[in-house]
């Protein structure tokens, strides 16, 4: 059976022991009682694995019944695992499979960890090997130094912008290329760009702004404190006191980001304006979240000995997840040069054809002459 619509079973129509295994994964308990293994996870996490356990129970549902007495654990085998895993071919991509699989082993680890899950791994490992992204992102990545030289275009040109539909063209400009250029010198999820507030998370110490999240306030549960360029910082005064005012008008917020009705700017608004103007910029979209590709592609080609720093930069958990920027970045290099071997070889090849170059003698035009 191949699945051709994906659908997690809601928590409310779960058995009710797999109703009590989730409490008890993240329940945060206390001194006495202790956690469960997920208490810690990020509210992103644990939102991707419910909703993961949910299409396996749906799976379930569909393909066998609901057994409520049987435990959770007990259900997950190597045979119903082979049979899910065949039934999300052709509805999913490949690396969406994956993850289906990496939250239910997640899960399952820490609930029976006397169980030998190595059959399990296996299975994960495999997926990953032969996971492909579902779209190919090598191609809409640029070095970061063009995003943000194109933010610094944006709030240079503003001035001179006028639009007769839209009064508010220039400051709109001036906050989005402030926007593209604060996010290309510090790539940060779009999450925490949205809510950036004056006084919060942009503060201003002895005459250098910083950007601070605090850890609850982060994907990876890691805080944030890093300063911005010093270049930004004329940038960020003028919009804080002339543009952002005309875009706020009577009302009163501390968000940075402000619409052009006053309101602050939701997520899917940024990332909506973000794209448009990379687009007019360079043919194609880069969204908030390429931003992060872009950064660590061009740390990782610049400095290829230092994979840390970029893993610093974009606050990864994990070093593995900075390394695949490394090898993708290596990708792009090895294309790059590759064009130009092309490119070379092209010229060499039509210099031979022509044979080496002889001067001719002028054309004489003799009924002119």
């Amino acid at each position: 059976m191949v699945f051709t619509r994906r659908h997690s079973l809601p928590f409310n129509e779960w058995p009710l022991s797999d109703q009590k295994m989730w409490q008890a994964v993240i329940a945060e308990g206390d001194i006495l009682d202790g956690c469960g293994p997920g208490a810690d996870w990020a509210p992103t996490t644990k939102d991707n694995t419910r909703k993961a356990y949910g299409y396996w129970l749906y799976w379930l549902s569909v393909t066998e019944g609901l057994d409520g007495t049987v435990n959770p654990m007990d259900r997950i085998t190597p045979e119903r695992i082979a049979a899910y895993v065949k039934s999300l071919e052709g509805a999913v991509a490949s690396s969406t499979i994956f993850t289906y699989t990496l939250d239910l082993l997640r899960l399952a680890k820490p609930l029976a960890p006397d169980k030998d899950w190595a059959w399990f791994t296996d299975i994960k490992n495999r997926l990953w090997a032969r996971a492909k992204p579902a779209k190919d992102k090598t191609q809409r990545v640029r070095p970061s130094i063009d995003l943000f030289e194109l933010g610094l275009d944006l709030v240079n040109s503003a001035a001179g912008v006028r639009c007769r539909y839209n009064p508010h063209a220039a400051e709109q400009q001036f906050r989005d290329g402030l926007m593209i250029a604060l996010l290309a010198a510090r790539p940060l999820r779009l999450k925490n760009l949205a809510a950036i507030e004056i006084g919060l998370h942009l503060i201003k110490v002895d005459g250098i702004y910083w950007l601070r999240f605090d850890a609850d306030e982060v994907k990876n549960r890691k805080h944030i404190e890093v300063p911005v360029p010093g270049i930004l910082t004329a940038y960020i005064e003028l919009y804080c006191a002339v543009h952002r005012p005309i875009l706020l008008g009577p009302s009163i917020s501390n968000s940075l980001w402000i619409s052009r009705v006053g309101r602050p700017l939701s997520q899917s608004t940024i990332r909506h304006h973000i794209k448009n103007r990379t687009e007019e910029a360079f043919g194609h979209p880069i969204t908030p979240h390429l931003f992060r590709d872009c950064a660590a592609t061009s740390v990782a080609i610049e400095d290829p000995h230092h994979v840390r720093i970029a893993m610093n930069i974009l606050g990864h958990h994990s070093l593995a997840t900075t390394q695949r920027y490394y090898d993708q970045s290596q990708m792009l290099a090895a294309g790059r040069t590759y064009q130009s071997a092309l490119g070379n070889l092209r010229d060499t090849l039509r210099q031979e054809s022509r044979g080496p170059y002889k001067p001719q003698p002028p054309v004489i035009d003799k009924e002119a002459s």
